[in-house]
């Protein structure tokens, strides 16, 4: 089950419907107050689910981009589903906070590589200008 509740949020609305493409039922819950201050109604929630009980072997575990239309109580108005093709470009927020990390990571260790050679530089260029005196 899909779950943006916040650790503070007391009343969730968790909502149902049926996946176009993997006819599978899901559930997704929503803060109780998801639906306020938008600028029209119906508004769209766009998320990932995995197509697990594929039919075809080469859809098997493939991502659904699932796009949830919403009225202003969270009734669920409308659905679309589009199954991503190898050459899609869809990365999950997981696997984007988890990319995020590592370059993360890989950035600040050059930093701190960047640092040491700047202080080497700057070591040799005081060395050669006293051996150029």
């Amino acid at each position: 089950m899909k779950n943006l509740m916040s650790s503070n949020e007391t009343k969730p609305v968790t909502k149902r419907y049926q996946c176009p493409i993997c006819k599978q039922m899901h559930d997704v819950s929503f803060p109780s107050n998801f639906a306020e201050n938008r600028n029209k109604y119906p508004f769209t929630f766009v998320y990932m689910h995995k197509y697990v009980n594929a039919t075809n072997v080469e859809d098997k575990d493939k991502d659904i981009l699932t796009t949830l239309y919403l009225d202003a109580q969270l009734n669920i108005r409308g659905v679309e589903a589009l199954l991503a093709e190898d050459d899609t470009n869809i990365v999950s927020k997981e696997i984007s906070k988890e990319m995020i990390a590592k370059l993360t990571k890989v950035i600040l260790e050059m930093q701190k590589e960047m640092d040491v050679l700047q202080k080497e530089c700057c070591e040799f260029k005081e060395k050669y200008e006293k051996l150029h005196k």
